[in-house]
């Protein structure tokens, strides 16, 4: 695996963070909840996951871990921020 900063991160990081909102958008209509509650939902869980992604640390085992994303390009490259 070559981890490879790139400007792509960032278009790639947008992407991934629309269709997350559209799978929870499309869950919540599949049981349906009502569309301006459904907004409330995914306002709020857009904004709880970034600052779990970007603020946060997850603890395991007695060690602090931060999230990150990367992306995979299939030919053994992963795509990574190069903010730290």
């Amino acid at each position: 695996m070559n981890f490879q900063e790139s400007e792509q991160y960032e278009e790639l990081a947008s992407e991934w963070q629309y269709q997350m909102i559209i799978l929870l958008k499309d869950t919540l209509a599949k049981h349906g909840v009502p569309e301006e509650k459904a907004k409330d939902i995914i306002g709020e869980f857009t904004f709880d996951f970034a600052m779990l992604h970007d603020q946060s640390e997850i603890r395991h085992e007695g060690k602090s871990y931060q999230p990150k994303i990367c992306f995979d390009d299939f030919s053994g490259n992963l795509c990574v921020s190069s903010e730290e």
